[in-house]
């Protein structure tokens, strides 16, 4: 934001009552911002409060894995994400049932309240960030919709969610079948467009993920997302093999309604 507003770290520090080197310290994750200073950076950079409303959003999320707390704050400020999940639903489209069932299988010691945390900080994702309407467009490995979480309902109310942002026009969603390559076994990633001159990726592994801002790996990534949005069903055969697999496998989708 001060790259965008034209601004040296220099003069940004005189307009606030802060040193420049705190700002590059601010900059480079070295510090951690107070309250007070993401407000007076908003008032700095004319940002309409959009810092001091991150800086609550933030700090407030407890249930927040630290290593994913870059990758949510740039979720929010993207305007396009092309993201391939070789595994399950992505966080971004998981229902809150699903959610559950994912966490309370993984973290057997965790009490209820904090899995319902959880739940609400995950599913909560998608209504933050559909409001500036970006680009969202998921490449999903058949095996996801294939491997029941939970039971039954659980599932088809998880196919039924993303028919439904499908059908909203909030996403694009591609079904791989079995590929051809061997470019699916790859681990799950993001590529997150900021502006017209930043791009990043984001990488999932099986303790975490990390931020990728080097360029030619971000290049990298945007190419095995192509390759594989290529093996994909086209949009329209993808939501016709959606509604396929739940009824043939998890019911009717109606009987979500019943």
């Amino acid at each position: 934001m001060r790259q965008s507003s034209g601004m040296t770290q220099r003069q940004l520090a005189t307009k606030m009552a802060m040193h420049y080197t705190m700002i590059g310290k601010l900059e480079r994750l070295e510090r951690s911002p107070k309250r007070e200073q993401a407000e007076e950076l908003d008032r700095a950079l004319e940002t309409g409060g959009t810092l001091s409303r991150l800086w609550h959003e933030l700090t407030n999320r407890h249930y927040v894995p630290e290593w994913f707390k870059d990758a949510l704050l740039l979720e929010q400020r993207a305007t396009e994400i092309r993201a391939y999940e070789s595994l399950r639903i992505p966080g971004l489209l998981q229902t809150r049932d699903y959610a559950r069932v994912l966490l309370e299988e993984r973290q057997v010691t965790t009490p209820p309240d904090q899995i319902e945390q959880m739940v609400e900080t995950r599913t909560e994702r998608m209504s933050m960030i559909r409001s500036n309407r970006p680009l969202l467009w998921f490449v999903i490995k058949e095996s996801a919709f294939l491997d029941p979480v939970g039971d039954e309902r659980v599932m088809r109310g998880q196919i039924r969610h993303i028919l439904d942002l499908a059908d909203e026009g909030v996403i694009r969603v591609q079904v791989l079948p079995t590929p051809r390559s061997s470019l699916s076994l790859c681990e799950p990633f993001r590529v997150m467009v900021l502006s017209g001159t930043q791009t990043v990726g984001y990488v999932e592994n099986m303790l975490g993920g990390g931020v990728i801002d080097s360029s030619p790996q971000v290049q990298e990534l945007n190419s095995v997302f192509g390759l594989l949005a290529a093996e994909g069903l086209p949009f329209p055969q993808s939501i016709a093999h959606l509604r396929k697999i739940s009824g043939e496998r998890y019911g009717d989708l109606e009987e979500e309604h019943l």
